[in-house]
């Protein structure tokens, strides 16, 4: 992960912990529900095995970061809770997009399905517009080599 993206995200879970000592319950179960159609999407990204799930992966793993920032003792449960219905909720559209016989159900269902991953993506940090993509591997940061040299000089 490159040193802007690094302290990008550090940012944000500073953030998130300095607003307050217990999050908003809006923000954690809408971060545990994004982190359940996640998970629903990349399972289905297995099933379909000609679509790509590196992105979605990334996506997740951030979300993740997120919610373990977020999740405390008294709302472990409820957010896991809110997590497994989200993932069910989600797996069913992906099914009806796939599987079903009536054309505008399932169009529906995949519209409803990407309006919900494109919030979920609004709530993560977005790459500035000069900066490589994430998981694009043919592009070095210059900033890799600068870090690397002072990681050796600290040894």
């Amino acid at each position: 992960m490159g040193v802007l993206k690094t302290f990008r995200y550090a940012a944000l879970l500073t953030c998130l912990a300095a607003t307050a000592a217990k999050p908003e319950p809006d923000l954690l179960l809408r971060v545990a529900s994004c982190v359940g159609r996640l998970s629903a999407q990349i399972e289905h990204h297995w099933l379909m095995s000609n679509q790509p799930t590196k992105g979605i992966e990334t996506q997740r793993a951030h979300m993740l970061d997120i919610l373990d920032a977020l999740v405390t003792a008294e709302v472990a449960t409820r957010a896991l809770a809110n997590r497994i219905d989200a993932k069910l909720a989600h797996a069913s559209l992906l099914t009806q997009a796939a599987f079903s016989n009536d054309t505008r159900r399932a169009t529906w269902a995949e519209k409803r399905a990407k309006q919900e991953l494109a919030l979920c993506s609004l709530m993560l940090p977005q790459p500035a517009a000069e900066s490589p993509v994430a998981g694009d591997t043919d592009q070095v940061s210059a900033i890799e080599p600068v870090n690397q040299e002072t990681w050796r000089a600290s040894q």
